[in-house]
């Protein structure tokens, strides 16, 4: 069974240890049989999303972002905790997407400068909740302490940012099944449930 995982380090930095923990995610995603692209939100020059802008939504790097959340099955997002909040680059790139997130899963994993990361793990599974995604409850934070330069060197942390990596892997695609399942009922038979709102 062929997997699709998209990773998505939501950090602009140019020495960034979100990347780092997002590559982590994706060998364990690759390790567990999956296709795995990875989208660097440092490196993809993504304009602060206008809906009323036609030429920027038809842009190619518009185009290419949600191309590739489409072709996902999974999402791994990793993002940099800010003010205790996802990254304003994670946060821009869930506002060009909804469909294309819709009834897929996601792990989230994070990195903070000295706390536990829950603020910004919570608000990013609640911007893919309201794309009408599912995520792990399982996740993953790195603290500073746990990075050597810009490696992370703790095991602990390491171990369970590759759980992440293999559990999307494991649930993504009977989760997506399910869903399209549901949509292929229709959008007038409420036992399609949310699905039938994407038929």
């Amino acid at each position: 069974m062929s997997v699709n995982v998209l990773v998505v380090s939501g950090s602009t930095g140019k020495q960034s240890r979100t990347r780092h923990i997002a590559d982590v995610a994706a060998e364990a995603a690759r390790a567990a049989g999956a296709e795995v692209r990875v989208l660097d939100l440092g490196e993809t020059a993504l304009p602060v999303a206008d809906h009323s802008d036609k030429e920027l939504m038809g842009s190619d790097v518009v185009k290419t972002v949600r191309e590739g959340a489409a072709w996902a099955d999974g999402f791994v997002l990793a993002t940099p905790e800010y003010h205790g909040n996802l990254s304003g680059a994670m946060k821009n790139w869930f506002d060009y997407l909804w469909p294309e997130l819709a009834g897929k899963l996601a792990g989230v994993i994070a990195t903070t400068g000295g706390g536990g990361g829950d603020m910004s793990i919570v608000s990013t599974k609640s911007s893919f909740h309201w794309c009408h995604g599912f995520t792990l409850p399982f996740h993953a934070a790195a603290s500073g302490k746990d990075f050597d330069g810009g490696t992370l060197t703790n095991d602990k942390v390491r171990v369970r940012i590759q759980r992440v990596g293999h559990d999307v892997v494991r649930y993504a695609k009977p989760i997506r099944e399910a869903f399209e399942a549901a949509k292929a009922m229709g959008k007038e038979d409420p036992a399609a449930g949310f699905a039938g709102t994407h038929a």
